[in-house]
């Protein structure tokens, strides 16, 4: 492969590790207002925020635009998915087991979206994905078993929303043949401020609110173009592989906001990180 053609590769994978750094920061910002408001509320400001800054940018750059009949239809799919059910699950289960052990646990979407791209999408699989699909599968055990305990409820909404995070890349990429990625983040915005909004009446305020609307500003009105443009650039597997730096930059961020980190969640992390890295190296 000559240079030229390497740049947009490699500027790709930089967005793609960028959302995934972004991704792995921002739970720790949604975190008091799912504590204190429960998923909706916290997600109706999450995607309200994410529309306030697209509006503005789509308009700037020529993007704000109807997308035609199948492109919405991918863009609800690809929000339903996402925002909707992975969404609602991630944040509920944040609440229950803070944002670092949520985050671990629900990033293992990049390798069940490896192995679905594949069979969907006829994308390559590797045996480096086979095999770090088992170290994040003992990094989830590690990181959801706690003082002698499994806790199941914030486990299976974190694999709930692993598994609409796997399937929405999938949509995405259907919808970013009929329209770009900034049009695309604007309409899932919309969508899923608008189901919030309508699911959150008449309560909207929530303690923790600026920061969930700040938030969905950075994780969705930037970190998801972003990766949406290495979606098209280099496919759905290597650009969700790429993401991997999530769950242990989520682990700093969790630290950071106060949550108190143990040894598990620290090994666990680390075998979650390192399943996905191979697989990212082998793809």
């Amino acid at each position: 492969m000559d240079s030229t053609a390497r740049v947009p590769l490699d500027f790709a994978l930089i967005a793609a590790i960028s959302s995934g750094i972004i991704w792995g920061i921002v739970p720790s910002l949604y975190s008091e207002a799912s504590r204190e408001g429960g998923s909706i509320r916290a997600n109706f400001w999450k995607s309200l925020g994410a529309f306030s800054l697209m509006v503005p940018i789509c308009y700037v750059s020529g993007s704000l635009l109807i997308p035609p009949p199948m492109g919405l239809f991918y863009i609800a799919a690809n929000m339903a998915l996402g925002a909707g059910l992975a969404d609602y699950s991630f944040l509920k289960a944040i609440g229950l087991i803070g944002p670092g052990r949520a985050t671990s646990i629900g990033f293992t979407y990049v390798v069940w979206t490896a192995l679905l791209s594949s069979l969907l999408l006829k994308e390559p699989l590797t045996p480096f994905t086979l095999a770090g699909t088992l170290l994040a599968v003992a990094g989830i055990w590690l990181i959801s078993y706690q003082g002698g305990r499994w806790l199941i409820k914030g486990l299976l909404l974190s694999i709930l929303a692993s598994l609409g995070w796997s399937l929405s890349p999938i949509a995405a990429k259907l919808a970013l043949e009929y329209v770009n990625e900034l049009t695309t983040t604007l309409w899932n915005s919309l969508m899923a401020t608008s189901i919030y909004g309508i699911l959150s009446h008449p309560r909207y305020r929530v303690k923790g609110l600026k920061k969930a609307t700040f938030g969905g500003l950075l994780g969705i009105g930037v970190g998801l173009p972003l990766y949406y443009f290495a979606v098209k650039v280099v496919g759905v597997t290597i650009a969700t592989l790429a993401t991997a730096l999530g769950p242990p930059t989520s682990q700093i961020a969790a630290h950071l906001s106060g949550d108190r980190i143990t040894a598990r969640d620290i090994v666990g992390s680390l075998l979650v990180a390192l399943g996905l890295a191979l697989s990212v190296t082998g793809g």
